[in-house]
């Protein structure tokens, strides 16, 4: 790792002799030392770590140009001795390189490349290459190759931090068949390397992909994908690989002109459809439709209903369907005399059966926000209703919430009061229980935008009352502080900041009670 940071450094501050005018390098660093203090019989269910810790992070970004070419590099460094924060002592949370000259753009480190949603919709860290001309009748060319891993010390397979290692690349290719259609291509492979423990299932994976875009008149839009897969999958070390084909199918139209939007989408994704890179759910038909229509400007209508269905081959014993309707409208200024206020309703029913299982929940809610002289509110009411054949869950759901928020300005002073107050109710129709929980909070903020400074404070109280099982109460406080110093451009900008919070948790079973306190001291640099 050290050696990762000094070739950082290097190449971001001994980038090409060129004038300054072509070259930036930005570093942002951020150093904080935190002191936790847990007590209590259910200290153990703290998310703290006891005593001193700290966490350094730093960001370097360079880009610039030279002989033709142009450069940029990103990368990212964290240390700290927190192995609640991160596992790894040192870790490299980011890098990317990238070259380009005219077309032609190679990339190396973390790579971001979307070819469809069935193809690639997955960042891997490798390399990849990209052709874009700006005539349009030259194909759009990419190509890539990686490991799909979520941290680079998985990458070098570092103790502690690794995972199944998926390793694989492909390419794609764009075609413009006119100023209003397209048609691209896409092939992948994938293949996972070995497994850390004998329960991990590992993919082999070959995925075709072919997708296009139609406008044939303004305001409408038809694309399409059609993926065909080919894998191979083994469950466990224990079980030999079992070779499968599959097809996935998608198809949206989109139409959006005056005071409407509407949106079509069938997708049908077989069983056997796997993709490594890409996004799917196997074993799905499906139907969306959704419309968007504002008949004047202050009001706005939404409907939409999904339908969805498994079993498409018949080989589970029952088959799932699901209904989805949803309901939603948005006034503003429901009273002309209020000029910011705003009022909305939302409905949404969800209907699921099929040979286990039928279920029916009804979703309700209703809002209100305002302003009154400087004092903005928002106002949330909801109930839920949920009912099942099988007696698997009957229950009844009220929530109610509401905020204010406010900016007071005096000469070069600004306050920022807030409060928040929310309620929840819950009754089982099965087990003959009611729960309830109640919150509230209270804040002030502090700005002095002359003395660079900016603070905040908050207090409250969460309540949880459960007729069986454990009640709770969290009591909280928050504070913060930060301040510029006033020290010349050339020096970077530096911020100095302080953070503090406690927590106490009280149960109805007292040998689950504790209390935390954290005061966190810090500097971060930009420059």
């Amino acid at each position: 790792m050290k050696r990762t940071l000094r070739a950082a450094l290097a190449l971001a501050l001994c980038a090409p002799p060129v004038r300054a005018a072509e070259r930036e390098v930005h570093l942002n660093h951020e150093f904080a030392a935190t002191h936790n203090d847990v007590t209590g019989r259910g200290a153990a269910s703290s998310s703290l770590t006891g005593g001193w810790r700290y966490i350094d992070t730093l960001i370097i970004n360079a880009s610039g140009k030279a002989a033709g070419w142009s450069y940029g590099l990103n990368t990212g460094i964290k240390v700290t001795d927190d192995l609640r924060n991160d596992p790894k002592t040192w870790s490299l949370t980011n890098a990317q390189g990238r070259v380009a000259r005219g077309a032609h753009t190679v990339m190396l480190g973390d790579t971001f490349e979307s070819y469809s949603q069935y193809a690639l919709a997955t960042p891997l860290k490798g390399a990849s290459y990209r052709f874009g001309s700006e005539n349009p009748w030259l194909p759009e060319v990419t190509g890539v190759y990686g490991v799909a891993v979520p941290r680079w010390d998985s990458f070098w397979r570092e103790t502690g931090v690794a995972t199944v290692r998926r390793q694989g690349g492909g390419a794609r290719v764009k075609q413009a068949l006119s100023s209003d259609a397209w048609v691209g291509v896409s092939a992948l492979t994938a293949k996972d390397l070995e497994r850390k423990n004998t329960t991990d299932s590992l993919y082999n994976a070959k995925n075709l992909t072919f997708d296009a875009s139609y406008n044939p008149i303004p305001g409408l839009t038809a694309s399409a994908e059609h993926s065909v897969s080919k894998s191979q999958f083994s469950a466990d070390d224990s079980v030999a690989y079992r070779d499968s084909k599959g097809l996935a199918s998608r198809l949206e139209l989109v139409g959006d002109g005056g005071p409407s939007r509407v949106a079509l989408v069938y997708e049908n994704v077989r069983p056997s459809f796997y993709s490594a890179f890409g996004s799917a759910t196997p074993d799905r038909r499906k139907f969306k439709g959704s419309w968007r229509y504002k008949p004047v400007k202050r009001l706005t209508l939404n409907s939409s209903l999904l339908w969805f269905r498994n079993n498409l081959d018949g080989r589970l014993s029952g088959t799932t369907k699901s209904w989805k309707p949803e309901l939603s409208a948005t006034l503003l200024k429901p009273l002309p005399s209020r000029a910011f206020s705003a009022v909305d309703f939302a409905y949404r029913f969800d209907r699921r059966y099929g040979t286990s299982q039928s279920s029916s929940d009804h979703y309700f809610s209703a809002g209100y926000r305002d302003r009154v002289r400087s004092v903005d509110s928002n106002t949330t009411l909801g109930y839920t209703r949920y009912r099942t054949k099988a007696a698997v869950r009957d229950s009844d759901e009220v929530l109610a919430n509401t905020s204010l928020n406010s900016r007071i300005e005096a000469g070069d002073y600004a306050l920022r009061p807030s409060a928040q107050a929310g309620f929840w109710y819950s009754r089982d129709e099965l087990a003959f229980t009611t729960d309830k929980m109640y919150d509230y909070s209270v804040g002030i903020g502090f700005d002095a935008p002359l003395a660079r400074l900016t603070s905040d404070v908050r207090a409250g109280e969460n309540t949880l009352k459960k007729e069986a099982g454990d009640s709770s109460t969290k009591t909280f406080a928050s504070a913060a502080v930060y301040w510029k110093p006033p020290f010349p451009a050339k020096y970077g900008t530096h911020t100095l900041f302080a953070r503090g919070l406690f927590n106490g948790y009280a149960f109805s079973t007292d040998s689950r009670n504790f209390r935390e306190t954290s005061v966190t001291c810090g500097v971060s640099t930009e420059f």
